[in-house]
């Protein structure tokens, strides 16, 4: 922008803070009555104010580095040490670009000359006694400009504190865990007050997470992990394409152990399959296609069936998983391709022990996730066993679970139908009066009760 043509009238309206609007007025009524030294030593005040109110709202968001530096700024106020203060002063800038990365190294630059500027005009000791240092219009007008273009127009910008504050937050019960709700929420309040080079931080850091393990702190938190990643690549569109880049780099580079994971880093994001080095494609098929169910540990691979590349090989290794396996894998993530496997080894439970176990195990973890047409297929897994559905807890189970589904997602009246008429015959109506009573919600009427087969 050329600090020539700006309105400093204007330039005062896009100043942020209140306070630092007020001090930076006496700069351009300095200015505008030729007191140019004046000018600047004002300019410089309201810049430093400026940064002390950014702090303090960085440190009200939680940032560690703002808190730290305000600490020492408020102990030094209280206790009148300007020695101190003035040692903060002439550092804030530098902690401003280092540690909360308020300012950027370029705008630091210029910010840096502003501040020698100052000291010219308002310390004799900075220039020769017969040599009374007189800044020219243009040159203070430049420092007004960037003072509020660098600084004072500009929102508290987390900096480094992101991957901090994101690593208490994700590990936190407060954290949404419905993708929708993520997308929004890391948005919100990650994306909208983080400065660019720090949101392509911050997805590499993601997708390093899903590729190495690292933090290990993360490693079970993979269901927030990709939508956090899914909301950097569909809302920060500008950082995409260097964190594409970086990530591709990545996954090219990978160690063989890590190959799993990148495996299922690609089912969430297949657009990374066709860039990837030709011999890093090979390695990753070979996985997957050597994959032995019996010895299967890392159950991540198995979220590659949804990839046609590796669907033949992975829905071979579901089928043959038995099932500790099989629960070591639902664990991990119910996968859609899962389902038919979990519903098989339920609907054969050999005792109503084993009932309940395949229950919580293979089925409950599946909430929230079955379609209408999945929840026929447990109903009648539930009927088509005596140890399903007189096992003591399935009515407690089955509730829950159903009561987990959308409505649009609950079981068709067919599947309600025979469920109903096989309680009836068993004489089950008081086990799942609460269950049936869950089923009426929405409209469904229980059929006449079917007259015993040996009344025909």
């Amino acid at each position: 922008m050329d600090s020539g043509f700006v309105d400093l009238d204007i330039l005062i309206t896009r100043i942020r803070h209140l306070q630092s609007k007020v001090h930076f007025l006496d700069a351009v009524k300095a200015y505008k009555a030729g007191a140019l030294r004046g000018a600047l030593t004002s300019a410089w005040v309201a810049l430093a104010y400026d940064l002390i109110a950014k702090y303090r709202e960085l440190s009200a968001m939680g940032d560690a580095a703002a808190t730290a530096f305000l600490q020492s700024w408020d102990n030094a106020t209280a206790a009148g040490d300007i020695a101190k203060l003035l040692q903060l002063e002439a550092g804030i800038l530098e902690d401003a670009t280092a540690n909360t990365q308020v300012v950027n190294r370029i705008a630091r630059t210029h910010l840096e000359r502003l501040r020698e500027d100052r000291h010219l005009c308002a310390h004799p000791a900075f220039s020769a006694e017969a040599d009374l240092f007189e800044p020219s219009p243009e040159l203070v007008r430049l420092h007004l400009v960037n003072a509020v273009d660098l600084v004072l127009s500009q929102e508290p910008l987390q900096g480094k504190a992101i991957f901090d504050l994101y690593d208490v937050d994700v590990q936190s019960p407060g954290f949404p865990t419905a993708y929708e709700r993520i997308f929004d929420y890391v948005e919100q309040r990650y994306l909208a007050r983080v400065r660019a080079q720090n949101v392509r931080n911050f997805g590499t850091v993601l997708a390093k997470s899903l590729l190495k393990g690292v933090p290990v702190q993360w490693e079970p938190l993979h269901r927030k992990i990709i939508p956090s990643l899914v909301t950097v690549r569909d809302r920060a569109p500008q950082a995409w394409p260097d964190i594409f880049a970086a990530i591709l780099r990545l996954i090219d580079n990978l160690e063989p152990g890590n190959r799993p994971r990148a495996i299922a880093f690609i089912a969430a994001f297949p657009d990374f399959w066709p860039q990837l080095q030709e011999a890093t494609r090979t390695a990753l098929q070979a996985t997957v296609n050597n994959a032995v169910s019996a010895v299967l540990t890392d159950y991540r691979i198995l979220a590659g069936v949804t990839v046609p590349q590796f669907r033949a090989a992975l829905l071979a290794v579901i089928a043959g998983l038995d099932r500790e396996h099989l629960v070591n894998a639902v664990a991990s993530q119910p996968l859609a391709d899962l389902w038919p496997r979990a519903v098989e080894e339920y609907q054969g439970s050999g005792s109503w022990r084993r009932s309940e176990a395949n229950f919580s195990d293979l089925i409950t973890p599946f909430a929230g996730r079955l379609n209408g047409q999945q929840l026929d297929q447990l109903l009648d897994a539930v009927i088509d066993n005596g140890q399903n559905w007189d096992a003591a807890e399935t009515d407690t189970f089955l509730l829950a679970l159903l009561r987990n589904a959308t409505p649009a997602d609950r079981p068709s009246h067919d599947a309600r139908n025979r469920f109903y008429q096989h309680i009836v015959r068993m004489r089950r109506i008081d086990k799942y009066e609460d269950v049936l009573t869950f089923l009426q919600s929405d409209g469904w009427v229980p059929p006449p009760p079917e007259p015993p087969a040996d009344d025909d």
